[in-house]
């Protein structure tokens, strides 16, 4: 007990020195990023088997069906995910059926448009591509709608129950995936089969965790505020998947699935900080702004120079890491470790954090228009005229770009 007490002793002095709340990151973020591990290590057992089995053309092609289905996402209202986190921070449990609801309605849209994107490519004579966005458009309102039960548990702060849940649903997610890998190669049976499964690991833990939920009081604010934040969100949301879109088109499905080779693992190592902004709305929702902006430019130093050191040495190891378990994407070594350098950019995910738990609306949107905007233009210009290179390089003066923007608009009057 005594060296407990010393440990704890030492670890709110370092806390008071670096002005963050180690406890509270130690004690949710060990069991978010766990879950974010977990998350990992499936998407890591999932590119070893897709890169030994699917041609590059077909694995390509996965990709670009699954950024479709993911941006027609965005007619499923995803800001009410964090409006949920916000809601149930402050007591109105309910928010959880609301969100729900909300979700599947506005989802529906989403199917129309899924119809309509397959629709065109059945009247242009691609019915493998038709055909997987007709199957996609069925599950958009559910994938969406019931993932709302992470957000609860979020706002509940019941880190240990969503790292637990999230690591069960990848390990039957990735099960099925491998599964439907071994059993076919068709794009259209790999896509109904992630579908299927992500669908139904969101349904059963909603069902799970609405049995819990109490009955409270009604947010009244939480609509609005969610289709504010879902609005502001909507370019940047299209401008996360255009660059898959963009070499999809200009580049062929080949070199699709070697960009997603390329900037695949740095994207893994910044899903280990994903769970950030969830671990730091509840916390920063309950502290004044005043409060926040003493100890930003701190944190934001923290976060970075942690960062650098894991950005190292994933540049350095790299190579080694592609040669084993990658050898039919050694040409994506290069493009991987200069897009690693992507990942210093950190001012973004704390700033997002602070302004969203106040609700500064205006400049919220000003942080996510025009960074999205920059991002979509550079990707458009670059990757025609220089391919893959242009298309990385492109991804990294937008990040450049969005941390410089976040820094003024926070600080800024």
């Amino acid at each position: 007990m005594a060296l407990e007490k010393k440990l704890q002793n030492g670890l709110d002095k370092i806390s008071d020195l670096l002005g963050v709340n180690l406890r509270y990151v130690f004690k949710g973020g060990y069991f978010l990023t766990l879950g974010n591990v977990a998350s990992i290590a499936a998407n890591f057992i999932l590119a070893f088997f897709f890169a030994r089995l699917l041609p590059k053309e077909t694995y390509g092609t996965y990709s670009y069906i699954l950024a479709w289905i993911s941006v027609l996402g965005i007619f499923a209202l995803p800001g009410m995910d964090t409006a949920v986190i916000q809601s149930v921070s402050r007591g109105f449990d309910s928010s959880l059926v609301i969100g729900l609801k909300k979700k599947l309605k506005y989802g529906i849209w989403g199917t129309l448009a899924a119809i309509i994107v397959g629709g065109y490519y059945f009247y242009g004579g691609n019915a493998a591509l038709a055909s997987a966005f007709f199957v996609g458009a069925a599950f958009i309102p559910i994938i969406n709608g019931f993932q709302i039960y992470n957000a609860y548990l979020l706002g509940k702060k019941e880190f240990k129950t969503s790292a637990v849940y999230s690591v069960a649903g990848q390990i039957f997610i990735a099960a099925v995936l491998v599964s439907s890998v071994f059993l076919t190669r068709k794009v259209l049976y790999i896509v109904a089969a992630y579908l299927a499964a992500n669908a139904s690991v969101n349904a059963f833990f909603y069902i799970k965790t609405e049995i819990k939920s109490a009955k409270t009081a009604k947010d009244a604010q939480i609509t609005g505020y969610a289709k504010h934040l879902s609005f502001m969100n909507f370019i940047a949301i299209i401008a996360s998947y255009a660059d898959q879109f963009l070499a999809f088109h200009f580049l062929g499905p080949a070199n699709l699935a070697n960009y997603a080779f390329a900037t695949s693992p740095p994207e893994q190592v910044k899903s280990l900080f994903k769970s950030l902004p969830d671990l730091i709305l509840p916390k920063f929702s309950e502290r004044t702004e005043e409060e926040l902006k003493k100890t930003m430019t701190r944190k934001i130093i923290i976060l970075t120079a942690f960062t650098a050191t894991i950005v190292g040495l994933y540049i350095a190891i790299a190579p080694l890491f592609y040669k084993i378990f990658f050898p039919r994407y050694l040409n994506a070594v290069f493009l991987s470790q200069i897009f690693a350098l992507s990942l210093l950019n950190t001012p973004p995910a704390l700033i997002s954090g602070a302004l969203t738990a106040h609700k500064k609306i205006k400049k919220l949107y000003a942080v996510n228009i025009i960074g999205p905007v920059f991002q979509i233009s550079i990707m458009a210009v670059l990757t025609p005229l220089y391919g893959l290179i242009g298309l990385i390089a492109a991804r990294i003066a937008a990040r450049t770009f969005n941390s410089i923007i976040s820094l003024a608009v926070y600080y800024g009057s």
